[in-house]
Order: C-alpha cells, then structure tokens, then sequence
C-alpha cells in the first residue's frame, strides 16, 4: 500500500473563532508547560492526558501523527528506560511547548473537557506518584473554569 496524498479536513465545531478571548485546550496545554508540572518528566499518565485533550480539541477519534498526544506517548515510553538518568528524561514542557501551533484543529476549552483529561489522567496514573497527568489535567480545568466565568459575565453584561 502507498500513500498517495494527504488531506486536512475542517473538524466541524472544532475551530476557534478569531475574536474570543475564551482560553483554547491548546493554549491550556501549553499553559501547563509553563508550570511545575512542565518541569516533571512525561509518563504514561501525562501522555494518556494530553491524548484526551488532543481527542477533544481536534474532534477526531484518535492520535494524529506527528501531533502533540504522539510525543507525549513517545517521551513516556523514552523515559521508562531503566538505562536513562534523570536529567535525561523528556519534560512536560519539551512536548507541549508549542500544542496550540502544532494541532490540527483547536476548541475552547468546556468543563466536559476537563472531566475527560482528569478521568484519562486518573485511569492511567502510576501507583507509586508520578506527575500523574494531574498538570494537564489541572490546566484544562483551569481554562473551562476561566471560560465560564467569562461566559457567566458576558451573559450578564
């Protein structure tokens, strides 16, 4: 089989219009790069939080190539070499530095969107500690709540 071209298709209900100032989930992504949370080494929960959060800002049903939830799958599988010390490992803030530019498509960030970070973050968090997803999980939460206290005032404006 060969690949003879490939398309962008428009997610319908993903885009972000120019004039918000509504927090994005990308902008959320990199938002917790930019926290302690950045500084922690990826793991396997942080890689399944940042797939929710790729899921739900491009709409599509899975991981897109290339993008965001693939390096983070690829800095936890990195970074459980036994063999690897602990300067070496991939950071947070290595894989979502740029997650606005690099998605595809991009949403707002809503409250249902937090719950399905947390709940991936949460399903997949190491026993023993770990980053635990929770610094992307706590960044998206953050946005929604910003987005709805905008959308509270604007509706009482």
């Amino acid at each position: 089989m060969q690949v003879m071209a490939q398309f962008t298709v428009p997610v319908p209900g993903a885009g972000v219009e120019e004039a918000t100032d509504a927090v994005t989930i990308g902008e959320a992504l990199q938002a917790a790069a930019q926290t302690s949370a950045g500084e922690r080494p990826v793991d396997l929960a942080d890689a399944a939080a940042v797939q929710a959060a790729e899921t739900r800002a491009t709409g599509l049903g899975g991981v897109v190539p290339g993008g965001v939830a693939a390096a983070a799958q690829q800095a936890a599988e990195t970074n459980m070499r036994p063999d690897l010390a602990e300067e070496e490992k991939v950071r947070l803030r290595d894989v979502l530095g740029s997650a606005a530019a690099v998605l595809p498509a991009n949403k707002v960030a809503t409250r249902e969107d937090a719950v399905a970070v947390a709940t991936a973050a949460k399903r997949n968090a190491p026993a023993g500690g770990g980053g635990g997803g929770k610094g992307v999980a706590d960044a998206v939460a953050a946005a929604a709540e910003m987005n709805e206290r905008r959308m509270t005032r604007t509706r009482q404006a």
